[in-house]
C-alpha cells in the first residue's frame, strides 16, 4: 500500500473517532440534562404543593382545600327577623357551636329550600334552624337559576374551602367590604345597636283559635325542605323572633300545628318570653320589627342554653382546627360597646 493511501485511511479513522466521541459526548450531556430538568419539576411540583396550588397544564393556579369545609354544626335559615336575631359568634363564645345565618330580606320557602339545597351541597349540619316568619311570605316567583344564585349570595362563605368557590368567587358581592364582614366575620348576623322602643308590647299577641293558611310556596318547599334535612340526618328546630309589624296569633297557632304533626320543636319568643328579660323598650332597632344587638343577645344566649340542653352538641373552643372562629370573635368584641 502507498503511503498515501495509508495516511488516508489513518486520518479517516481519526474523523470516525473524533465523530463517535463527539456523539457520545452528546449523548452523555443529553442524559444529564434530562435528569437534572427533570429534578426540577419534581422540586418545583413539590413546592407548588406545599405552598397549596397545583398548576394544570392551561398555566392557571387552583387553591388546594386545606381543610374540610363541612364544620357547621347549626345552619339557620330564614329573612331579616333571622339575621337579626341570631348571632353565630355570641352562641360560639357561650357554646363552642359552630354556626351560619342564610338569611335574605323578604324571603320565602322557596328561597328557604335552595338555600338549604345548596349549602348541603359543601356543608353537614347538624341542626337546622328555621325562623318561621319566612313561611307567611310569598313572594313573586322568579327563575331557579335566580333562587340558586341569591341562595349562595346570602350563604357564600359556606363555600369558600370547596370546589364550588370557583362558581362564585368573581361575583361583586364577595368583593363588597360591608358585606363581606356581615358574611365572613359576623356569619350572616346584621350587628345593629340602634334603639326604637316598641310602644305597644305585645298587644299583637292576643289569643284566638283561628289559623292562617300556608301561602303556596309553604306549602310546596317546607315538606321538600324537612324531607331534605331528614335524608341529611340533620335535625330541625323552628324559631319565631319577637316581631310587632309581622306576627301574630293565629299564625303562630298555624306554626304550632304544623310542628306537632311533623315532632319539631317550636320557640315561640312572642307567646312567651322564656325568661329572657327581653324588653320592647330596649331590644328593637325600629320600633317593632327587628331586633337590635341587645335583644339578640338575650335571644342568642337562650337558645344556646336551649341547643346545649336538648341536642348537646360538641364544643369546639379548644380544638386548634376552630381557631378563626376565636379570632373572629374578637374581631367581632372590638366593635361592640364597652360595659
Amino acid at each position: 500500500m502507498s503511503k498515501r493511501k495509508l495516511k488516508l485511511k489513518v486520518s479517516v479513522k481519526k474523523r470516525l473517532l473524533m465523530i463517535a466521541g463527539c456523539s457520545c459526548f452528546l449523548a452523555v450531556a443529553f442524559i444529564i440534562g434530562s435528569m437534572i430538568f427533570s429534578n426540577d419539576n419534581k422540586s418545583n411540583t413539590k413546592q407548588s404543593v406545599e405552598n397549596g396550588n397545583i398548576e394544570n397544564k392551561e398555566n392557571d393556579i387552583t387553591p388546594i382545600e386545606k381543610e374540610d369545609a363541612n364544620n357547621i354544626d347549626i345552619l339557620a335559615i330564614g329573612n331579616s327577623d333571622l339575621y337579626s336575631a341570631f348571632n353565630p359568634l355570641q352562641l360560639w363564645n357561650e357554646q363552642g357551636y359552630t354556626s351560619f345565618v342564610a338569611a335574605a330580606p323578604k324571603q320565602n320557602m322557596k328561597l328557604s329550600y335552595y338555600m338549604l339545597k345548596e349549602a348541603l351541597t359543601v356543608q353537614k349540619p347538624k341542626l337546622l334552624i328555621l325562623e318561621t316568619d319566612a313561611f307567611f311570605d310569598n313572594r313573586e316567583k322568579s327563575d331557579d337559576e335566580s333562587y340558586s344564585y341569591i341562595a349562595m349570595k346570602y350563604s357564600y362563605p359556606l363555600f369558600m374551602k370547596s370546589k364550588r368557590w370557583n362558581e362564585i368567587k368573581n361575583e361583586s358581592y364577595t368583593a363588597d367590604k360591608n358585606f363581606q364582614e356581615r358574611m365572613e366575620i359576623l356569619k350572616g348576623y346584621y350587628y345593629q345597636t340602634t334603639v326604637v322602643a316598641n310602644k305597644k308590647g305585645f298587644s299583637y299577641m292576643s289569643k284566638n283559635d283561628a289559623r292562617q293558611d300556608f301561602p303556596s310556596y309553604t306549602k310546596e318547599y317546607l315538606p321538600k325542605i324537612i324531607d331534605l334535612a331528614k335524608e341529611n340526618h340533620c335535625q330541625i328546630l323552628f324559631i319565631c323572633y319577637p316581631s310587632e309589624t309581622s306576627w301574630n296569633y293565629v299564625k303562630s297557632n298555624t306554626v304550632n300545628d304544623f310542628a306537632v304533626k311533623n315532632d319539631i320543636p317550636f320557640l315561640d319568643f312572642n307567646t312567651q318570653e322564656y325568661e329572657t328579660a327581653f324588653d320592647w323598650n330596649t331590644d328593637s332597632r325600629d320600633g317593632g320589627n327587628h331586633l337590635n344587638y341587645s335583644g339578640a343577645k338575650k335571644m342568642t344566649k337562650y337558645i344556646g342554653n336551649y341547643i346545649q340542653k336538648h341536642f348537646g352538641f360538641k364544643n369546639h373552643q379548644h380544638n386548634s382546627d376552630y381557631n378563626q372562629w376565636n379570632n373572629d370573635y374578637k374581631t367581632f368584641k372590638k366593635k361592640t360597646p364597652k360595659k
